[in-house]
C-alpha cells in the first residue's frame, strides 16, 4: 500500500511500539500497515487519528489492549492540527446564543472530566488582565461570562471540585 493511500498510517501497542530512535517516516507507516493486516488479531481498531481518534488510541494502549490505528494521512494533518485541543465547556457556543449545543458541550466535558477521561482531561487556569486599560463595559461582559461559565457548569452538575 503506497504512502498517500488511504489507511497508510499505521502502529500498534503495546506489543509493537516504535523501536528507540526511530521516527514516523512513509517506509514505517507501510511496514506497520504490511505487519497489521493479516497479523495477530487486535484489540481496538481505531480509525482516523485526529484528536479523538489519537485519544482513544493512547487510552487503550495505555489499558494495555492492542491497538492498530489508521488514517489517510499523518498524525493530527487534518482539523486537529489547527485545534487548541482544548475541551471546553460550551461558552463560546453561549456567546452565539446555541443555549442546547451551549449545555451540551458542558455536559460532555463534565463527563470526561469525571467519569470517562480524568487522567487525561483537566481544568487549565487562565489569567484575565482587567486591568485600568480595559473598560468597564470590557471588564463587566468578561465578567458576565464568567459568572455564564459557572452557571453552564451548574447546569451541567459538573462538581466545582472538579472545575472551580
Amino acid at each position: 500500500m503506497s504512502p498517500t493511500s488511504p489507511m497508510s498510517h499505521s502502529s500498534t501497542a503495546p506489543s509493537a511500539g516504535p523501536a528507540p530512535g526511530s521516527s514516523l517516516t512513509a517506509a514505517r507507516r507501510r511496514a506497520d500497515l504490511e505487519r497489521a493486516v493479516g497479523g495477530p488479531a487486535v484489540d481496538v481498531l481505531v480509525v482516523g487519528l485526529g484528536a479523538t481518534g489519537a485519544g482513544a488510541a493512547l487510552d487503550a494502549a495505555a489499558r494495555g489492549l492492542s491497538v492498530v490505528a489508521v488514517d489517510a494521512h499523518d498524525l493530527a494533518f487534518g482539523t486537529s492540527r489547527w485545534s487548541s485541543k482544548l475541551i471546553h465547556g460550551g461558552l463560546r457556543y453561549l456567546a452565539s446564543a446555541q443555549l442546547d449545543v451551549a449545555h451540551e458541550s458542558a455536559r460532555e466535558r463534565g463527563v470526561l472530566m469525571e467519569r470517562t477521561a480524568p487522567h487525561l482531561v483537566r481544568a487549565q487556569p487562565f489569567v484575565l488582565p482587567l486591568t485600568p486599560l480595559v473598560s468597564r463595559p470590557q471588564a463587566a461582559l468578561a465578567w458576565a461570562g464568567f459568572r455564564a461559565g459557572d452557571t453552564l457548569r451548574l447546569a451541567a452538575r459538573t462538581a466545582r471540585a472538579t472545575l472551580p
